[in-house]
């Protein structure tokens, strides 16, 4: 199986209304038609994409309140990034993708305020030890399968001397405790070159808004009820 991931938030706990990090892990059943998917999302949507990823300059002030240039580099399209959606293309982004079946989403919901500071001084750790959990939960109830595991995260999460600790990691405690019997290969991408890795932003952002603004209740209720949305893994428990 092969799961992409990205996150939202920040694991901070203490930073003023920063409540939740959100980790997203897409799991592509059918990548192919995933793939097809996005293009025809992207080209479908292209306009209005590169109209959010402009400058956002304040009425009065005319200061730059938030930079543009994130989904587009000289009008040419790069990559999908949720933090540029307004409410309207987050509603479409759903309405579109919920009628595609060839993916599901799990989330994983750290909430920063229970965090003890020892805990959140590596963040990496943090990071890692929660994926842990959440796959090792994962496939003890039956929602991913126990097999050869491909994870493909965006390279900007992780520091580079920390890239290779997630797969030994888990290849060494999830095989040690009997959760697993296939490998786990994990790889790190520049979102911009890996489609479904952008398919995760966009989702673990839209998670976090809901969670930071309950705005999206519907759009949580659509993905369940047409079974994309399996589980949200929330830690600590």
């Amino acid at each position: 199986m092969i799961i992409y991931i990205d996150e939202s938030g920040s694991i901070n706990n203490h930073i003023p209304n920063n409540k939740y990090f959100i980790v997203s892990l897409i799991h592509a059943t059918n990548k192919d038609a995933l793939k097809r998917a996005y293009k025809r999302f992207v080209s479908s949507n292209h306009d209005r994409l590169l109209e959010l990823d402009k400058d956002k300059v304040h009425p009065k002030t005319g200061n730059v309140v938030k930079e543009g240039g994130k989904m587009f580099s000289n009008g040419s399209f790069k990559e999908l990034k949720g933090s540029q959606f307004d409410k309207k293309m987050k509603q479409a982004f759903v309405d579109f993708f919920s009628r595609k079946q060839s993916f599901e989403v799990y989330f994983i919901k750290i909430e920063n305020d229970k965090l003890t500071d020892h805990f959140c001084q590596n963040t990496a750790r943090v990071f890692n030890y929660t994926m842990k959990l959440a796959i090792e939960y994962f496939i003890r109830k039956g929602y991913l399968p126990n097999e050869d595991c491909f994870l493909q995260l965006d390279e900007r999460n992780e520091k580079t001397e920390t890239r290779f600790f997630l797969e030994n990691y888990l290849n060494t405690e999830l095989s040690m405790n009997g959760t697993a019997t296939g490998k786990f290969d994990v790889t790190y991408y520049d979102s911009s070159n890996n489609c479904l890795i952008q398919i995760a932003d966009v989702f673990a952002n839209l998670y976090y808004s809901h969670l930071q603004t309950g705005g999206y209740a519907d759009e949580i209720k659509k993905l369940k009820d047409a079974g994309i949305l399996k589980f949200v893994f929330e830690f600590p428990k």
